[in-house]
């Protein structure tokens, strides 16, 4: 088992006294367990598992089970996700009570997608999420599990930071979940042990700093800086901070809480894994106080309404959303974010907007999986309920003898939508897309 590094141990002492021993020593306990529900598809799910106290959705589990191999996992129905990084709910909905509706809101390091996720679970219906990651593999992560979330306030973007200068006082909200050291993963992820190094800490600060840089820059005025690592180190906790605070005009805010295992910094507030049921992490408010507001345009994009009939024949209130074209894939653009999404269609690279309905091949339409999964998908499409054994052979890609009518049809589990199928007569196709399989 990879030990702690020796110079963290000695850098230790700077943010740990008193209990510096009970702190190493948990860093040999297992790790807490914890999942965050789906608020859209709660129906009957993890009801007597224990709650965790700042998070409204968020349960801690007893033991780890096999996630890969829960359907209700793939139907987006949960989300695995650190119990300390839930308390992001506190700090949002602070700050969200004090903006006026709709809010604009940009998680700017967003892959997995944990805290975009949770973001979107506390959203109002008229606000939009803009969950941008520039690196391509890990936006392929991050826009699958924004897919299986099943919400439509939501475009994926691919840029630097730097290019959201072009959107000055844009956002109501930033996130910046920075890219840190990664101290608090320890207990979870033992290769962040051996990729430690006092060289690292520094590198992320300088790359922190860039990055706040650009948070403010697309921050309106009233706007409020969520800003959050999984470290404990000074130079990138309350360091950053205080930059911002010096550098910028920024307000430091005091994030409302009861919760006295919660330790506070100077400027922030730390998660140690021997006082709460969580791993290490780092959380701080702001409101900018300065700057320019950013007007959006109306909507000029040209939507394609010969298209609106494949969205009344899938969607619920088919009539809020528009058809957009980009080369052979439809998507369904909320129409009360046009002008927001052209706006952003003509300044950064968006990898997802809206709902990813599918693609013509032809002169046939392939719904796709975002769609299946989508929370807007009507009620009464042909559908098929699989045990969890077909469910699993299904998520895994491989064939299904199933009694469906010809055509198109979902799977189900526990009324859950997991993909489509499709019946051609001599066989039945799954849909389930390859680079989201089971590879068990």
């Amino acid at each position: 088992m990879s030990i702690l590094p020796e110079k963290f141990l000695r850098r230790a002492h700077n943010f740990i006294e008193e209990d510096y021993d009970a702190f190493v020593e948990s860093f040999s306990k297992p790790p807490t367990v914890s999942i965050r529900i789906n608020p859209f598809k709660r129906d009957g799910i993890f009801t007597s598992e224990e709650k965790i106290p700042w998070s409204i959705e968020g349960r801690y589990l007893k033991e780890r089970p096999s996630f890969t191999l829960d359907p209700l996992f793939h139907a987006g129905c949960y989300y695995v996700q650190d119990a300390s990084s839930q308390f992001l709910e506190m700090s949002f909905l602070q700050a969200k009570k004090n903006l006026n509706k709709p809010s604009r809101i940009l998680d700017l390091c967003a892959a997995p997608g944990g805290k975009s996720t949770h973001i979107i679970s506390l959203m109002d219906d008229c606000d939009m999420l803009v969950s941008n990651e520039i690196v391509g593999a890990r936006n392929t992560i991050l826009r699958q599990n924004i897919m299986k979330w099943g919400n439509e306030n939501v475009i994926v973007t691919q840029n630097e930071p730097s290019d959201f200068d072009r959107l000055e006082g844009f956002f109501d909200i930033v996130l910046v979940d920075a890219p840190c050291s990664g101290e608090g993963l320890f207990r979870k992820n033992l290769d962040a042990r051996d990729e430690w190094s006092e060289e690292n800490i520094q590198r992320c600060s300088v790359r922190q700093q860039e990055i706040l840089k650009h948070a403010f820059s697309t921050l309106r005025p009233g706007g409020f800086l969520i800003y959050s690592t999984c470290t404990f180190e000074e130079e990138e906790n309350d360091n950053q901070i205080k930059l911002l605070l010096d550098t910028f005009g920024f307000e430091f805010l005091n994030i409302d809480h009861n919760f006295p295992n919660i330790s506070k910094t100077k400027l922030g507030l730390v998660f140690y894994p021997h006082l709460i049921r969580g791993e290490g992490f780092y959380i701080s408010l702001l409101q900018k106080k300065d700057g320019d507001i950013f007007h959006v345009k109306k909507a000029d994009e040209k939507y394609d309404s010969s298209l609106n009939n494949n969205l009344t024949r899938f969607l619920k209130n088919s009539e809020k959303y528009s058809a957009l074209l980009k080369e052979d894939r439809l998507f369904a653009i909320p129409q009360h974010f046009q002008s927001v999404f052209n706006t952003l269609n003509k300044n950064l690279y968006i990898r997802l907007a809206g709902i990813y309905m599918g693609d013509f091949k032809g002169e046939d339409f392939i719904p796709s999986a975002a769609l299946a999964l989508s929370n807007q998908l009507r009620d009464d499409l042909p559908s098929k309920a699989l045990s969890e054994k077909e469910a699993i052979d299904y998520l895994k890609g491989g064939n299904l003898n199933l009694d469906v009518s010809k055509g198109w049809s979902l799977v189900t589990f526990k009324k859950f939508k997991l993909g489509w199928i499709k019946n051609i007569g001599s066989r039945i196709n799954n849909y389930y897309p390859k680079e989201w399989r089971i590879k068990k």
